[in-house]
């Protein structure tokens, strides 16, 4: 039997913004997928006692992963805990606590800690892992808390489907099938599909000319929601995560999509220009007309 080590670690970044703003982007789980690149989705699945269970979906290479976390939120601290549920060999147990604290000249103070039991063995890859994803996740943080909040688009769109949530729902998720329905939809192909867990590729003619492709990770909750994260962005965006939502309605269904998309500014400077006084118009309008222009198909 291999015998156990633990290891600890500790990273700290200053971040140029308020603590409570910092903290609060971190305790939304709503916000990880613009936060982080793997993430497509975070969910609560539940708690009690002051224990969240939390459903985490992420890409890794060409694949989508899902597992569980446990989840403590001390507010009055700014501390997030989290524990994988089942961890990963040659992992054994991992607790990683977010910590935010004022700092003595303004703005705050990021902490990451790790503590890891892991294979002794092992114990020097799963210490380098550490390293690098920490550095990477507090980095993330930072940037999106330091982040110009006027480049930060959110679009609702809700659409009645005359079609019941089962019919829309198959039309979301078979995504193949898009060229066959939407005249703007050149090709769209599934790379990968596990479960409720998809990705696909779709090429679309653009109303100004040319064609754009996108890559899409997708999970799916039939017949009632999908969530999915662009993979492959524009050079507008910088992030770009969103959902649907199917609710049954007089008639058929009721289709609500919710995007969230960070602007790059350099990207958009290069398409725009440098006034970027109506970037915010443009990329909402952009993604509003492409929502109903998907969802008429159904």
């Amino acid at each position: 039997m291999a015998r156990s080590a633990e290891h600890t670690a500790r990273h700290e970044v200053h971040v140029d913004a308020a603590p409570d703003h910092v903290f609060d982007l971190l305790a939304d789980l709503d916000q990880w997928p613009r936060l982080f690149r793997p993430f497509v989705l975070v969910e609560s699945l539940g708690g009690r006692d002051g224990v969240e269970r939390v459903g985490m979906w992420a890409t890794f290479d060409d694949a989508i992963e899902h597992w569980a976390a446990f989840r403590e939120v001390d507010r009055d601290h700014r501390r997030l805990t989290f524990r994988p549920e089942r961890p990963h060999p040659p992992v054994t147990a991992m607790e990683r606590t977010w910590q935010v604290s004022p700092a003595p000249a303004g703005g705050s103070l990021l902490t990451l800690s790790h503590r890891v039991t892991a294979d002794e063995d092992a114990l020097d890859g799963v210490r380098a892992g550490i390293e690098d994803i920490a550095a990477r996740e507090t980095a993330a943080v930072r940037a999106a808390a330091e982040q110009d909040p006027a480049f930060v688009v959110v679009v609702v769109d809700t659409v009645d489907v005359p079609r019941p949530p089962e019919q829309v729902y198959a039309y979301l998720w078979q995504a193949a099938k898009w060229p066959d329905a939407l005249a703007h939809v050149e090709s769209a192909e599934t790379r990968y599909e596990a479960g409720d867990a998809q990705v696909v590729e779709v090429v679309t003619r653009e109303a100004r000319g040319g064609t754009l492709t996108t890559r899409l990770a997708r999970v799916g909750f039939p017949h009632h929601a999908l969530a999915y994260k662009h993979l492959l962005l524009p050079p507008l965006g910088s992030s770009h995560h969103a959902s649907w939502h199917i609710a049954t309605a007089p008639g058929g269904s009721t289709v609500t999509s919710r995007q969230v998309a960070v602007v790059d500014e350099a990207g958009a400077r290069a398409v725009l220009g440098d006034d970027l006084t109506g970037v915010r118009d443009f990329v909402h309008g952009e993604l509003s007309t492409k929502a109903r222009l998907l969802l008429g198909g159904a």
